[in-house]
């Protein structure tokens, strides 16, 4: 077993019909920031007006729900969340928030740019324009 800082990988040797075959088993060992990274928000801003509130936001919205990778990869998660939001003309902070957090989990510049084009057609042009400045804003920062 050769294993390194960031990986484990390991070579196992099973028998099939007297034939001998290999497969390599890549897991990754770390987490990447965006994993390490626990988000408080509703308890920094909520937890003396609304602790259940700020418990679910943090502990099941990010922490359970966003942590299914098996189920959603956090891009198409990302993906899904910013066409809600901009769908439901939720244009402020979240918004621009999901943007940032979308670039992070992957999502290109056209493809968000493509995906909030398409979404105008079908949520509205004006918050397409809305969303778009966001995205603009983030991706040129």
């Amino acid at each position: 077993i050769f294993r390194s800082e960031k990986q484990n990988i390991s070579i196992c040797l099973t028998k099939k019909n007297k034939s001998v075959s290999f497969s390599l088993l890549t897991n990754l060992l770390y987490e990447d920031e965006r994993k390490m990274k626990k988000v408080t928000t509703g308890r920094d801003t909520m937890s003396d007006f609304a602790p259940q509130f700020a418990e679910l936001n943090d502990d099941v919205l990010f922490g359970e729900v966003w942590s299914r990778e098996d189920k959603l990869s956090p891009r198409d998660r990302s993906l899904v969340t910013i066409s809600a939001l901009m769908a439901s003309g939720i244009l402020g902070d979240p918004l621009l928030h999901h943007i940032q957090r979308g670039k992070a989990n992957g999502i290109t510049e056209e493809e968000i740019s493509e995906a909030l084009t398409q979404l105008a057609f079908y949520a509205g042009w004006p918050k397409a324009w809305a969303a778009l400045r966001y995205a603009k804003e983030v991706y040129h920062e």
